[in-house]
C-alpha cells in the first residue's frame, strides 16, 4: 500500500483524518474513559501509528520509575506494540509495519493492536502516571 491507499481505506472505514505533512495525518478513536489521538507516518520503509500524547512522565522520580519499570514489563508482553517516551517527556504506544508488502488486512490488524492496547492497558498506566480517575460514560437507558 501506498500513503494515499492507507489515507483512502481509513477514510472509507470512517476514520477521521487530519493531513499534517505529505506523509504523516491526525486521527483518534474514542474508548470507554477518552478518546485517543494518534498519528500515522509513513517514513519509506514503514508505517507508524502512535498514539501519543498517551500519558506524560510524571515530574515525581519515583512515580516516573515504577511508570518505566512498568512499561518495559509491558514491552515484553506485548504484541506488535510498544511504548516508548519522546522528548517531550510524552509516553508513546506505537505500531510499526513494513509498508512494501501491507495489504488492507495488515493495516487492519494495526489499527487493532494499537486500539486494543491503548484501551486495555490505559487505566493502570494513566494511575501510575497519577492521571485524574475517569469513569466511563454509559450511553442513557431507553
Amino acid at each position: 500500500m501506498t500513503f494515499d491507499e492507507v489515507v483512502d481505506y481509513m477514510r472509507a472505514d470512517n476514520w477521521p483524518i487530519e493531513p499534517l505533512q505529505p506523509q504523516t495525518f491526525r486521527t483518534s478513536f474514542r474508548g470507554p474513559l477518552r478518546s485517543f489521538p494518534f498519528f500515522v507516518h509513513v517514513d519509506g520503509s514503514h508505517i507508524i501509528l502512535a498514539a501519543v500524547p498517551y500519558v506524560r512522565i510524571p515530574s515525581d522520580v519515583e512515580r516516573a520509575d515504577r511508570l518505566m519499570d512498568r512499561l518495559l514489563h509491558m514491552n515484553r508482553d506485548m504484541n506488535l506494540a510498544k511504548f516508548s517516551v519522546d522528548d517531550d517527556g510524552d509516553v508513546v504506544l506505537s505500531v510499526e509495519w513494513p509498508i512494501a508488502e501491507l495489504d488492507p488486512s495488515e493495516l487492519r490488524d494495526a489499527l487493532d493492536v494499537l486500539t486494543y492496547y491503548a484501551v486495555e492497558l490505559w487505566p493502570e498506566i494513566a494511575r501510575l502516571a497519577g492521571e485524574p480517575e475517569v469513569k466511563p460514560t454509559r450511553p442513557p437507558a431507553s
